[in-house]
């Protein structure tokens, strides 16, 4: 077969959508030599691992224009020639005249545009206000990354579950149990912090919700229970500057919140399992990969119960109201202070983490490239990861 993918998310500096896609893409070519593979973008792929298994169309037309109407104008056209027999739409937007017959697979990530729209940016707003419904509705296959997701396109879009396919997404065998000391020595020594930490990973967003953490850490500091600092790792978003108000009223100094800015993958496992604890109150999310990894990594996580939390977390992870501030504070205290606790919620996280692996979620868009019929139930063959 000839399958066309959606790369543009495979640039450098990945966030969530693209470290995920990155995962899917490696593995592709190896479990399924037999295909052609086709990367379209209007950037650069960093992809060193599997450079070799894929045809890269990348065009550089129209340098100035966002990816989206990028995509809408020149996608189509550079997918044409490729006599494509699938085309995989890696973010819900579908290039316009694609050749009849192509089946066309849209993954769906989250309807944050359409149940949280003030907590995205006017620009991705208008994008997948414009795309997303579209793509939905034409496409031939919707994969979503959660349960939580395929019910809200169900219930809100009124999407048959007929064409809704759940595969979770997977993470990177570099995500692994280590020693927490050595890490957290190696994360202090490189970027000059302390090596009691605490830990959150994210855009900074509004919808990552880091204003109730402000909360939290200015509760513990007035009761003189802040004794190690919150690093904060993930690239600036939007809408920042009335979150670093919060935090210069709060009179929380670097010494007490710091932002590390974007870090490399390679340092991302040394960041969580050096981490004394790992801090996740998301407003919303399609699945929530950070808090995976840093269980993976054997760190404790406190979490909100926003959303997908419950389904993905399970009870490896603390989970809370996302606005109760005293709540995250009370559970800081708790996890710092508990050894046995801890090792509960190390042990815990760790086993199950190890039911999103990227090799089993290949494996089931295969068969679903492979097989190129619509599923029949949303409930597919994850009998060790649903909840």
């Amino acid at each position: 077969m000839r399958i066309g993918i959606d790369a543009r998310p495979l640039s450098r500096q990945r966030t969530g959508i693209g470290n995920y896609l990155k995962g899917l893409v490696d593995l592709l070519p190896q479990i399924a030599p037999e295909h052609s593979y086709f990367l379209y973008s209007n950037r650069s792929i960093d992809l060193p691992i599997a450079e070799a298994a894929f045809q890269h169309r990348v065009d550089h037309a129209f340098g100035w224009c966002p990816g989206s109407f990028w995509l809408l104008g020149r996608g189509a056209r550079l997918a044409r020639p490729d006599a494509l027999d699938i085309y995989w739409a890696t973010n819900a937007i579908l290039p316009p005249r694609l050749p009849p017959g192509v089946l066309k697979v849209v993954t769906v990530y989250d309807m944050v545009w359409l149940r949280c729209p003030e907590t995205t940016s006017r620009y991705n707003l208008l994008v997948q206000t414009l795309c997303a419904k579209e793509a939905i509705t034409k496409a031939d296959i919707i994969v979503v990354i959660s349960r939580s997701t395929g019910d809200e396109l169900k219930d809100r879009m009124g999407v048959s579950h007929h064409k809704i396919r759940l595969i979770y997404p997977g993470i990177p065998p570099v995500y692994f149990p280590q020693d927490p000391s050595r890490a957290a020595a190696y994360i202090s020594e490189k970027y000059s912090v302390p090596i009691r930490y605490m830990a959150t990973v994210g855009s900074v967003e509004p919808r990552k919700n880091l204003k109730v953490l402000v909360d939290a850490l200015t509760l513990l500091k007035r009761n003189g229970q802040l004794d190690c600092p919150l690093l904060v790792a993930g690239a600036s978003g939007w809408r920042n500057s009335e979150l670093f108000r919060q935090i210069r009223l709060a009179g929380l100094s670097d010494n007490e919140i710091k932002f590390m800015g974007y870090l490399p993958d390679a340092d991302l496992p040394q960041f969580y399992a050096g981490a004394q604890v790992f801090l996740f109150p998301t407003l919303y999310e399609g699945f929530g990969l950070p808090p995976v990894e840093a269980m993976a990594c054997g760190t404790p996580v406190i979490a909100s119960d926003s959303q997908c939390m419950p389904e993905v977390l399970d009870d490896a992870a603390i989970l809370l109201p996302a606005t109760a501030a005293d709540s995250f504070a009370t559970a800081i205290v708790r996890v710092l202070g508990d050894q046995l606790l801890r090792r509960d919620l190390r042990r815990k996280g760790i086993q199950r983490a190890q039911n999103f692996r990227f090799e089993k979620s290949v494996r089931e868009l295969l068969d679903i490239f492979e097989n190129r019929v619509q599923p029949t139930t949303m409930t597919t063959e994850h009998s060790d990861a649903t909840v």
